[in-house]
């Protein structure tokens, strides 16, 4: 192929291209000075195997498949380069790429045991909307992502992901089990679309200041914290298989139409909802659900309910105006200075209910749900619903009015 215009194949830099395929001669004739390769092209050409250390491409055009693959880069920078095709660089140690841009399917990705990667305003915009031909980009270890903008592309990560300031739309972002899960922070960015994290193996997950479109965690497996905190936008599919706790807080979830939150209540030690305002959904929407929907625990026995994993779920200072709780085994449900228009809390399972100033416009279905002690304070009285409250099959027995 024909190079850029204005610009040189590798090979033609003499020297520089010595030195990429034998360090040690450029470590003896150089020294540590820093190596700087500006307007090359990357093409044609078999480097694999070496250690980079300290190197600087500007403007550079790489383009191929599994070419070029040093065992390591370390201490080096990629500016303003260009990628098109398939790219490992090995283990990345204090590699930043900034003003990248990466072709619609290309991968460009740093290998198990990467750290201190950064991807600044780099660019990759996919157009397929089938999965299996998309690209990504990345590290498999710790790796940033600052300013960057992403269509229809996976993002790579396995121990440690930092998103800010990102314009993504139709993202996947999915980390294996391989060295134990990765903690996730996500900030001050906009997620548009369809952000996945389905399958995920996380240790920690906190989204903040961020605009999303729909959220996905489904069957994700986290071993410590989920914080939601003041997040805007559509959906938040939080049916993780497991997590210690669950936090949404200060934000406002609207739905889109359909679906507008859930989680599985038996797989989360504590959930807190508090000062969340959300939208409403359609009856059994996408997800089989209404509107907010944090469920499940009991086993289909609730005779002999499932071993409780749910300590206590907490909804305060928030707006919901639908909201099932159903189905869940808790040591304590506390729902305190809420406004809910309909809620079902049935065939559950709970040690105790805390009604504190909680405000139900609408119908409260309790039937089947046994209960050891109801407590309600703040003027909360849900006899005063009359034929909206529902209890048949319940063990709840309210105080004569």
């Amino acid at each position: 192929m024909s190079e850029p215009e204005g610009k040189k194949n590798i090979k033609e830099f003499d020297k520089t291209y010595q030195y990429l395929l034998d360090p040690e001669l450029r470590k003896k004739e150089a020294g540590d000075a820093q190596l700087v390769i500006e307007g090359a092209v990357f093409s044609g050409v078999d480097l694999q195997g070496e250690i980079w250390q300290n190197i600087k491409f500007t403007n550079c055009d790489f383009v191929g498949a599994y070419q070029i693959k040093p065992e390591a880069i370390e201490r080096s920078v990629f500016e303003g380069c260009r990628f098109s095709g398939i790219f490992n660089f090995g283990i990345l140690r204090q590699v930043g790429f900034f003003r990248c841009l990466i072709a619609k399917t290309s991968h460009v990705v740093g290998d198990v045991g990467s750290v201190g990667v950064v991807f600044d305003s780099c660019e990759q915009m996919g157009s397929d909307t089938d999965a299996n031909h998309w690209g990504s980009f990345g590290a498999y270890g710790e790796v940033e992502f600052i300013k960057c903008k992403a269509r229809l592309t996976n993002l790579s990560g396995e121990t440690r992901h930092v998103i800010r300031e990102c314009d993504f739309e139709d993202v996947r972002c999915g980390i294996n089990n391989d060295d134990g899960g990765s903690h996730v922070l996500i900030e001050n960015s906009r997620l548009r679309g369809r952000f996945s994290m389905v399958v995920a193996d996380l240790r920690s997950l906190t989204v903040r200041d961020t605009v999303v479109g729909t959220l996905d965690l489904n069957d994700a497996k986290v071993k410590g914290a989920v914080l939601i905190e003041r997040v805007q936008g559509g959906v938040v599919r939080g049916y993780v298989k497991h997590a210690n706790s669950f936090t949404v807080r200060n934000s406002k979830i609207m739905g889109d139409g359909q679906d507008v939150f859930d989680a599985y209540a038996g797989g989360i030690k504590t959930i807190e909802i508090d000062g969340t305002v959300f939208g409403s959904g359609t009856a059994k929407g996408a997800n089989n659900t209404d509107g907010v929907t944090i469920a499940g625990g009991t086993g289909a026995d609730l005779a002999k309910p499932r071993r409780r994993v749910t300590e206590r779920l907490t909804i305060r200072n928030s707006t919901i105006p639908q909201l099932n709780v159903d189905h869940i085994h808790a040591a304590e449900v506390r729902i305190e200075n809420s406004d809910i228009a309909e809620a079902n809390l049935s065939n559950s399972v709970l040690g105790v209910l805390r009604l504190d100033n909680a405000r139900f416009a609408g119908a409260l279905d309790m039937s089947n749900t046994r209960v050891r002690d109801l407590k309600q304070s703040g003027g909360t009285e849900v006899a005063r619903l009359g034929s909206q409250l529902k209890l048949e099959g319940s063990n709840i027995k309210l105080p004569r009015r």
